[in-house]
């Protein structure tokens, strides 16, 4: 192994998220006598499958395993990064939000309580020790995971997208290495997440309980209670296909009578998936109800092509947010108006008055 490199792996299915994704990492500062690697696993069958396959074929000691909705914010993350891992090596794997104690719920294993990290443009700043350079925990957040040592991910056992990041903390815990948490003397990151699916959630979980209950201190099969919330919440995620269907074909159509009714529903505003398409509808309604000389929605956009208009938008807004930014306050005035740059400085970032600032609209 390269103990003096450090490879980035993400599985990819969004090359839009993933470009911006690609663009703070390359921003991070790399310590004197560093490589980087980044490796792009496409089409992978799931996450563990995907991380292997990276893992096999680099020969990087260090590797951080993020999601292509993770954006790096902080330049010294690298240094950072090594520094925990050089001042104890037990410690094996290391998150950015982690969990003391496992749990003995299903969604109770999910409920963070130590780190920082910024979810969408609400800043989660958990619990954490007085003392120490980091926390010791029972699991960490599969958005980013970073390793100092080669374990398989249990790919035999979690072959899709849920519960492969708390199975792979469970795994360095076996082997007597340390899950950790470390003091962020700023947020590193960003995750800009549009929400969790959770249709196979709850029966990935019990793929977990019979792997790794009696280890994790999670006894017996899950209750009456948790099952009717597990099928309540499957039942909401399976409904998100043919919704997002439904609207791409009114916003192909041109239909926006439709989409505004459609998003008058209360029970339809609640889908953190369907965001994108409540903000575009809502900014080319407030366009044109104030007869704004820059729209939006120009006829003949597809439902894809203004998804990748807003988020261009929303990337470009949190770069100035993270002091990332390269001239994008003169572009985004060219090709937005106030509406839609408000619009998407209430739904996506979290430092609005210092990017209003920046392109100087007072409300």
């Amino acid at each position: 192994m390269n103990d003096k490199k450090i490879a980035f792996i993400t599985c990819v299915s969004d090359e839009s998220e993933y470009a911006e994704c690609r663009f703070y990492l390359e921003r991070l500062h790399i310590p004197e006598g560093y490589a980087v690697d980044y490796l792009c696993i496409q089409d992978a069958p799931s996450m563990a499958a995907g991380y292997n396959a990276a893992m096999e074929d680099s020969d990087a000691k260090y590797k951080v395993y993020l999601h292509q909705d993770v954006f790096i914010k902080y330049v010294n993350f690298i240094p950072d990064l090594l520094a925990v891992f050089a001042g104890d090596p037990q410690v094996g794997i290391v998150g950015v939000v982690g969990k003391t104690e496992m749990g003995t719920t299903a969604l109770g294993i999910m409920e963070w309580d130590v780190g920082n990290v910024i979810h969408n443009h609400e800043i989660m700043d958990l619990n954490f020790p007085e003392q120490g350079d980091f926390a010791q925990v029972a699991a960490a957040d599969g958005l980013l995971l970073a390793t100092q040592y080669d374990i398989p991910w249990r790919a035999d056992i979690f072959d899709g997208w849920n519960f492969y990041d708390i199975s792979q903390c469970m795994e360095f815990r076996k082997r007597g290495y340390k899950v950790a948490v470390p003091r962020q003397k700023e947020i590193w990151c960003c995750h800009d997440a549009l929400g969790s699916k959770f249709t196979d959630y709850f029966a990935y979980y019990d793929r977990f309980l019979l792997e790794y209950g009696e280890a994790a201190g999670i006894a017996g099969e899950r209750t009456t209670e948790e099952l009717l919330e597990s099928k309540r919440i499957v039942e909401y995620a399976r409904q998100l296909p043919q919704l997002r269907e439904a609207l791409e074909a009114l916003v192909n159509a041109g239909e926006k009578a439709g989409l505004r009714e459609f998003f008058q529903n209360p029970d339809f505003q609640r889908f953190a998936h369907l965001r994108e398409y409540e903000d575009i509808v809502d900014i080319d309604w407030m366009e044109e109800k104030n007869h704004s000389g820059q729209r939006f929605w120009t006829p003949g956009m597809s439902a894809s092509r203004l998804v990748l208009k807003l988020r261009a938008l929303k990337y470009a807004l949190k770069r100035i947010e993270y002091g990332a930014d390269e001239g994008e306050d003169a572009w985004i005035r060219e090709h937005y108006s106030l509406y839609a740059v408000v619009r998407a400085c209430i739904q996506y970032t979290t430092y609005k008055d210092k990017i209003l600032q920046k392109l100087g609209i007072v409300l």
